[in-house]
């Protein structure tokens, strides 16, 4: 255990620290310099995309998710283009859509035919799917007439994501855009009995004012049905990330306490090994952590001498959850995040998370994995 205990920390010093650093280098220059002067410009374009400018902070951007060194997806919330909305929770009425809903608009100052479907069952509801493709055109055309010395931009439309390519030679970036509406001071049917329970990492403060945060409406189609244009994707990314967020120590002198730190370890491991992981996503690990956090309240139990108990622990939970093909969505408890997938798909993953976790049990100071060379 010593000799993994020393790998881990090795790990994170030499390559989870610079990670974290480059990415909050890189986000800076992007953002500043290519997203939000673009996001700007779609506003001049058409004025009902108008967009929520995000600001920097300990996550470095609102609605801004890494997914690694060179690729990031925002949530950009659209603020003009429905002044006056309700969203209707499908999942609370029908499981096989959980963690999706419409979105109704109300009166707007200005044109919604285009974004409105206008027949069949889903007559009256937003189009996720034109939000879609015409912010996507919108964006194109935005690069089109955007100065920027020094930097080659180039954006295409790879559904759900337009994805914007930053070149700073030799550096190239992605960034994947998602449009979305913001329900502040509301939530959604399906997650209306969470949390369960509460403890000291959870306190009925906390899941209070989380609920006040309200969540995102993404422009994402549903997997369970990819034609239905109506369908918008729920979004906790705002509350997931102040339940993430660092807590100071007793003594002040002491470094914060990040829960997050096993979860990057892992994280790094599957985008180093996308082909093992498999279906195995960011969100996935994300979401064994926050089930991980309710079992460990105690914020020492997160200390750095605790980094090992805590990173065995999330990737045998991860493979454990594929072994039992039910990963429960956090705050969606009837969710479950792999209903969708193929049983002989999870087995697979399952095996090859195995054959990795031993590989680092048996071996790290030889593990590939764990490398920083």
């Amino acid at each position: 255990m010593e000799e993994l205990n020393l790998a881990l920390h090795r790990f994170h010093q030499n390559i989870v620290e610079p990670s974290v650093h480059l990415c909050r280098d890189t986000i800076a220059f992007c953002m500043t310099q290519v997203i939000l002067p673009l996001m700007k410009k779609v506003g001049e374009l058409d004025a009902r995309f108008k967009c929520a400018f995000p600001m920097p902070n300990e996550a470095y951007f609102e609605g801004m998710k890494t997914t690694s060194v060179d690729e990031f997806e925002l949530t950009v919330i659209l603020t003009n283009l429905l002044p006056m909305k309700v969203f209707e929770d499908v999942g609370y009425q029908n499981s096989n859509f959980q963690c999706y809903g419409h979105v109704i608009a109300h009166k707007a100052p200005h044109h919604l035919g285009d974004v409105v479907l206008e027949s069949g069952t889903s007559q009256g509801l937003v189009s996720a799917h034109r939000i879609r493709e015409m912010f996507a055109q919108l964006v194109i055309q935005a690069a089109s007439v955007l100065p920027v010395l020094g930097i080659k931009i180039d954006v295409v439309y790879r559904e759900p994501y337009t994805v914007v390519k930053i070149l700073r030679s030799p550096d190239l970036f992605f960034f994947e855009l998602v449009p979305a509406f913001l329900f502040e001071q509301q939530w959604p049917s399906s997650a209306a009995s969470w949390p369960e329970a509460t403890n000291e990492w959870l306190t009925d403060l906390d899941a209070s004012f989380v609920k006040e945060m309200g969540f995102y409406a993404l422009a994402a189609p549903c997997p369970a049905n990819p034609a239905d244009p109506s369908l918008f994707r729920i979004s906790f990314s705002r509350a997931e990330k102040y339940l993430l967020r660092k807590v100071p120590q007793p003594n002040p002198d002491l470094p914060p306490v990040s829960r997050k730190d096993s979860e990057k370890i892992l994280r790094i491991i599957r985008e180093a090994d996308k082909d093992d992981f498999g279906l195995v996503s960011s969100y996935h690990i994300k979401t064994v952590l926050l089930h991980q956090c309710m079992r460990w309240p105690d914020p020492m139990e997160w200390l750095p001498e605790k980094l090992t108990e805590r990173f065995l622990e999330l990737f045998r939970d991860l493979i454990l959850s594929l072994d039992r093909k039910e990963l429960p969505h956090f705050f969606i408890r009837n969710c479950n995040l792999l209903r969708l997938y193929p049983p002989e798909q999870l087995n697979t993953a399952a095996a090859k998370l195995k054959a990795i976790y031993e590989e680092i049990i048996l071996a790290p100071s030889k593990s590939i994995r764990l490398s920083v060379d």
